[in-house]
């Protein structure tokens, strides 16, 4: 966010960085994330990292609602709020319905990755089990036959 914000600003605004609410509290959010990862790979005893770091992640959340209304709360560069739960969205029709699909495409492309990474995981877990190898080799019994295949 930080990066590509820059980059689309400089043209935009007229400057690189400018310490505008909503972009200091990210970059605080960035410092956090890089300290929750260094914190839980400075400590040897992965029960104790994860237990520090999940500690430094918690307080990191009060950040969320800050980054989130610091539009509203004070003076910025951003824009407020396009698209509106409750109310008039200012978005352009025009620009909406593409909107949409994006993001209905992009909750499919989540679901289905998602799904196939528990795929993997559970045919990982479960190797060297007979379920598994009949399953890759797409026999159905140990004498390597196909389902549905006449025996010889």
């Amino acid at each position: 966010t930080l990066l590509t914000g820059s980059i689309w600003g400089k043209p935009m605004w007229g400057t690189w960085w400018d310490w505008d609410p909503r972009m200091t509290t990210e970059l605080i959010l960035l410092f956090l994330y890089l300290g929750v990862i260094g914190l839980y790979n400075a400590i040897d005893d992965r029960r104790a990292a994860a237990r520090a770091a999940g500690l430094l992640a918690i307080v990191g959340v009060v950040l969320l609602p800050i980054i989130r209304y610091s539009v509203e709360w004070w003076d910025s560069l951003h824009q407020g709020q396009t698209i509106k739960v409750f109310g008039e969205s200012s978005l352009d029709p025009s620009m909406a319905w593409p909107l949409w699909w994006m993001v209905i495409g992009t909750k499919f492309w989540f679901a289905g990755s998602l799904l196939l990474r528990a795929r993997a995981d559970n045919l990982r877990r479960e190797s060297g089990k007979a379920w598994v190898t009949r399953t890759a080799t797409g026999t159905d019994d140990a004498g390597g036959r196909m389902p549905g295949e006449a025996a010889r």
